[in-house]
C-alpha cells in the first residue's frame, strides 16, 4: 500500500472512490450483464456486482486478478451481491466473444500515461521519487516531456483521436467530458506528516486540476464517454 492511494481511506475516496461514482452515473438500469476490460484489482467490478449486477472482469496481469479474486472470495456482502467472475485474459485474444453483454467498461485501460507535477512537492519534501526534478524551470519542463514521450513510446500509448474516432464510429455518443486524474500521480508519491494537511492538501490539487479543465488552461488527460450500439 505505500506507494498507493490505498494506503489511506481518504485518499481511496477521493480517487478510486470518484471513479466509481463516475462510472456508476451512467449505468442505468437494474441486473444488467456488464463486461469490464482491463479490470485490475476488482475494486469497480466488486462494487457493481454489490449494486444486483452481473461482472465479468478480465485483465492481462494474472497478479492484479489474483488479488481481486481474493477479495472477491473474501467479500462480507458475497451473498447480497450478483454474479461476480475474474479472468486472466488478453482483449484482443479474448475467448468469451460470444457472450453477450448490455454494458461494456474501459476503466482507465485505453490510455494510461504517467504524469509528473512534483516540483512544489519535492521542494517540501513532500514527494517521494527516484528522480529530482532541475530547479531551472524549462529544464525540468523538459524533462517531464521526455518522460511522458519514452513513455508513450515504449508502451505504444493511444492518444485521443486513435481511441475517440473508433468510438464514435461504434457507438452512438451520449456523453463525453474530460475528468481530473492528473492529481492521482501527485497524491500517490505525496507524503504529508499530518493527515488532516494531506487530505486538504489532496482535495485541493483535485479541485484546481478540475478548475483548470473548466477554464481550457490545461489539457486534460482523462475523459469519460457513454455510448450506445449504433446498431440498436
Amino acid at each position: 500500500m505505500v506507494g498507493s492511494a490505498w494506503r489511506q481511506p481518504y485518499l481511496a475516496e477521493l480517487t478510486f472512490g470518484e471513479m466509481f461514482r463516475l462510472v456508476n452515473s451512467h449505468v442505468s438500469g437494474h441486473k444488467l450483464r456488464i463486461l469490464e476490460v482491463g479490470c485490475g484489482r476488482g475494486y469497480l467490478s466488486l462494487e457493481l456486482a454489490r449494486r444486483g449486477h452481473d461482472l465479468l472482469g478480465i485483465d492481462v496481469n494474472g497478479e492484479t486478478i489474483k488479488i481481486a479474486k481474493q477479495t472477491m472470495n473474501t467479500d462480507p456482502y458475497s451473498l447480497e451481491r450478483g454474479r461476480l467472475e475474474y479472468q486472466v485474459s488478453d482483449f484482443d485474444a479474448w475467448n468469451g466473444a460470444d457472450r453477450k453483454f448490455d454494458l461494456v467498461i474501459f476503466n482507465r485501460s485505453l490510455h494510461h500515461i504517467p504524469h509528473h507535477i512534483r516540483r512544489i512537492l519535492e521542494q517540501g519534501s513532500w514527494f517521494k521519487s527516484d528522480k529530482k526534478l532541475s530547479g531551472n524551470l524549462g529544464v525540468s519542463v523538459a524533462q517531464i516531456k521526455e518522460e511522458w514521450q519514452a513513455s508513450g513510446r515504449k508502451q505504444h500509448l493511444n492518444r485521443f483521436k486513435q481511441m475517440y474516432g473508433p468510438l464514435r464510429t461504434l457507438f452512438e455518443e451520449k456523453h463525453l467530458s474530460w475528468e481530473p486524474y492528473i492529481f492521482w500521480d501527485i497524491i500517490t508519491d505525496m507524503r504529508i506528516p499530518s493527515t488532516d494537511t494531506e487530505m486538504a492538501f489532496a482535495r485541493c490539487l483535485m479541485a484546481m486540476e478540475k478548475a483548470l479543465i473548466e477554464r481550457g488552461a490545461i489539457n486534460p488527460v482523462l475523459f469519460c464517454f457513454s455510448g450506445e450500439n449504433a446498431q440498436n
